[in-house]
């Protein structure tokens, strides 16, 4: 072979070798046969919902668990209250960070003894800017006010203290993850 043939081989090979793992990752994709990892345990927000400034300002600052509740909603909304009464224990040294909150359009009938760290709110208009967010869910509101993830909450006390533990793992990646709040 001569010294042009083996250079022009040895130039193709080298392109092939650039260019076919390229082709070879957009064909992958386009099929869709990869299926992209996702680290966070809660349902994102779709659309994003954001508060406006004056009405995150009514709410407390920094990071904030909230639970939209009403009188009908019952036991799953009681197994909320305590589990988001909970994260100041379970958070540790970052606690000063999270805020519990119930937001209501009314004034709420339950025994809120049991978990004197939730803070309840009175605040329909609040409630009307996050009313996107399905029925009865646990979400998680950043210092920005923007509704990041939300969690269902259950009736049964082994499955919320599960999905406690899902929003638990989300929200200590996301406060480690921020400069904010």
């Amino acid at each position: 072979m001569t010294s042009v043939k083996k250079s022009r081989l040895t130039l193709i090979g080298v392109a092939l070798a650039f260019v076919l793992p390229v082709i070879g990752a957009k064909f992958v994709l386009d099929q869709s046969w990869y299926q992209g990892g996702a680290t966070n345990k809660g349902t994102m927000v779709q659309p994003a919902v954001t508060l406006d400034e004056t009405t995150n300002a009514q709410l407390p600052d920094g990071w904030r668990v909230v639970l939209i509740a009403d009188d009908a909603c019952g036991a799953p909304c009681e197994q909320g209250f305590y589990a988001i009464n909970q994260l100041d224990v379970a958070l540790g040294k970052e606690s000063h960070r999270v805020k519990p909150i119930v937001l209501s359009r009314a004034e709420l009938s339950f025994d809120f003894s049991q978990t004197p760290l939730v803070e309840t709110i009175v605040a329909p208009a609040i409630v009307e800017q996050l009313d996107s967010i399905p029925a009865y869910r646990l979400f998680i509101v950043d210092p920005l006010g923007t509704a990041v993830l939300h969690y269902p909450t259950h009736a049964d006390e082994p499955t919320m203290r599960a999905e406690a533990k899902n929003l638990l793992s989300d929200l200590r990646t996301l406060l480690k993850l921020s400069r904010i709040g």
